[in-house]
């Protein structure tokens, strides 16, 4: 056996079978090849039907032809002539494991095709032969764990939830059972379920160092938020501390309302699951480790900003846009977006509201790098995140965001938001930006990079 990663899961793949031969078999394979010795011996059986030799040799053809079909990846054919070879010996236990050896990487190839349930269906076969083999068991329920995240990102809770169970079902020891378990807790602010779940996965996997991460997080947020109040405005569940920002809260959950109809339309995603929301007391930021400087608010599954954010209306409505803009990008592309894109779709929707000197500065800023050949490259952009974030001077980091966003709207208006959106779900799909650009807008990264610096330069500021 051998493993692959497949995301946050690992699932094993069988190794090859060897053939079964005989000398005779053999030899005459090696002169006329496997289809026509097939051929010569369906004839014989069919003249001799009870003839228990040519059923033997015929069942060797078979299970050999199924091999070779299989190792140029022909899975289903291969079924077909290995289920034949059984059809003639029910009782040899090496057909029985070739075909789930068949079955299972006929199912890991479906899955990669984005079709799961046919993979699961696959696997279960493939369990049905060889129901002594516990890999299979863990392969389905890796499979039903990565239906269950798909789900999750969706906000699809209730069914991540059933698939989560069902993963349970086949391998109870996967830590990511208990990981997905505490996520959805989290988000829907179950504390003491997220912890009890959390802290089952760590028991069993102990190195999941992102997990021991927000286990601490976690607590610190039950005594944090232990007396918010919490408000419920449509599919956004905002809490707050102290009745004195009830007006805020209120303010916040209409412009999230706005948000969730506009950008909606421009993507098309319109989530059921709801959104927590914390607002902040502006003392708290400050200790809030996981919470940029520069930011005036945040996502993470949650859209996190501090109560101050209330003093300027129009400010609050840019930031409440950006981040509940990133809520829908995570639900289209999940981990797989690139920080120039998720910052870039996120800037684009809040642009409306950034005053005109606001806009007119950093169009400056961004004109004056292309002067000085300062801008950060597309790929670099790629390879940052908020962590990276931080350690660039404050000057930078509004570059980084004035690119991001430049260069999205570059995409929009040379192609479409519809064009957007389907890189995003190319994204979610498990692409990577270079495959997905080339596929959606039909043009290299670079080239496209390289035009959209080109029409920078053609500017004046």
């Amino acid at each position: 056996m051998n493993s692959s990663q497949t995301g946050k899961f690992t699932i094993i793949v069988s190794a090859a079978i060897i053939f079964r031969s005989s000398f005779v078999i053999a030899q005459e394979q090696k002169e006329n090849g496997t289809p026509a010795l097939i051929n010569r011996y369906e004839e014989a059986l069919t003249l001799n039907p009870a003839d228990s030799h040519t059923k033997g040799q015929l069942s060797v053809l078979y299970h050999n032809r199924a091999i070779e079909l299989a190792n140029d990846g022909g899975w289903e054919e291969a079924i077909r002539f290995e289920e034949k070879a059984l059809r003639l010996m029910p009782d040899d236990p090496g057909i029985r494991r070739t075909l789930a050896y068949l079955y299972n990487n006929w199912g890991l190839a479906r899955k990669d095709g984005g079709k799961f349930n046919a993979a699961i269906d696959a696997l279960k076969t493939a369990l049905s032969y060889a129901p002594e083999e516990p890999q299979l068991k863990k392969n389905i329920a890796v499979i039903y764990l990565e239906l269950a995240d798909t789900l999750f990102r969706k906000g699809e809770y209730s069914n991540s939830e059933r698939m989560v169970y069902d993963a349970a079902t086949y391998d109870p020891d996967n830590p990511y059972v208990y990981v997905l378990r505490g996520e959805i807790a989290y988000v829907q602010d179950n504390y003491y379920r997220a912890q009890e779940q959390w802290t089952k996965a760590l028991q069993i996997s102990p190195q999941l160092y992102e997990i021991r991460l927000k286990l601490e997080r976690l607590k610190s947020e039950k005594e944090r938020e232990g007396n918010f109040n919490i408000r419920e405005i449509e599919n956004f569940r905002l809490k707050f501390e102290g009745l004195e920002n009830q007006q805020v809260t209120d303010a916040a959950g209409e412009i999230l309302r706005q948000a969730y109809r506009e950008v909606g339309q421009d993507y098309g995603l319109y989530p059921q699951a709801v959104v927590p929301v914390i607002i902040y007391p502006s003392s708290t930021l400050k200790e809030l480790d996981y919470f940029p400087d520069w930011a005036a608010g945040t996502y993470d599954g949650k859209i996190r900003f501090g109560e101050d954010l209330g003093k300027t209306p129009l400010r609050m409505k840019a930031v409440l846009y950006h981040e509940y803009t990133h809520a829908v990008v995570h639900i289209l592309g999940g981990m797989n977006v690139p920080l120039w894109l998720n910052e870039g779709v996120a800037e684009y929707e809040a642009r409306k509201f950034k005053k005109a000197t606001e806009r007119t500065q950093r169009r400056k800023m961004l004109l004056q790098a292309v002067r000085n050949n300062t801008l950060f490259t597309i790929e670099q952009l790629g390879g940052l995140d908020l962590t990276k974030l931080a350690y660039l001077s404050p000057n930078r980091i509004e570059l980084v965001y004035a690119q991001s966003e430049s260069f999205v709207t570059y995409i929009i208006g040379r192609m479409s938001l519809y064009e957007v959106k389907n890189l995003l779900v190319r994204l979610g799909a498990g692409n990577g930006i270079h495959k997905a650009v080339k596929d959606v807008l039909f043009v290299d990264l670079e080239v496209l990079e390289r035009d959209w610096i080109d029409s920078l330069q053609q500017e004046k500021e």
